[in-house]
């Protein structure tokens, strides 16, 4: 992935629309599975462990 440089206003608009569209997507699963808050939780750090893996990949190819 491109290393763009964004603003903060940019940085700021892009962190308000994707929390709006993970919030929603939670709240559609929860909505679907009856899931409790725990498991959005736990999935929500299994994806953000994702991305920081990518990031660690991405890292050790720049090197």
């Amino acid at each position: 992935m491109s290393k763009t440089k964004y603003s903060d206003e940019q940085l700021s608009e892009m962190s308000e629309d994707a929390f709006v569209n993970i919030k929603e997507a939670c709240m559609r699963l929860q909505e679907r599975s009856k899931c409790s808050n725990d498991v959005v939780i736990k999935m929500l750090n299994e994806v953000a462990q994702f991305y920081i893996q990518q990031d660690e990949k991405n890292s050790v190819k720049d090197l």
